[in-house]
């Protein structure tokens, strides 16, 4: 069975840590995959519901691709993944 957490969530929702890199490392970290919302903004990978709020460090993308699965929130973050 596959455990898929919503934006880093495991025990109910908590909006203000929702796609913090912290909060989704802790739930990987947790046994869970993560859905999670990116941006591309200025070069950089964000992570974001309604906005990028958050920096993202490529290689929490990259180490954890076979446990991410991946909102693209605008074009430019799908086309550079």
């Amino acid at each position: 069975m596959i455990l898929i957490s919503h934006r880093g969530n495991i025990r109910g929702r908590r909006i203000e840590l929702e796609n913090n890199p912290s909060y989704v490392q802790s739930a990987i970290d947790s046994g869970y995959e993560v859905e999670i919302d990116v941006w591309f903004i200025d070069g950089k990978f964000k992570l974001g519901h309604d906005e990028p709020q958050y920096d993202v460090p490529l290689t929490l993308l990259e180490d954890y691709s076979n446990r991410l699965w991946v909102h693209c929130k605008n074009a430019e973050a799908l086309l550079t993944l």
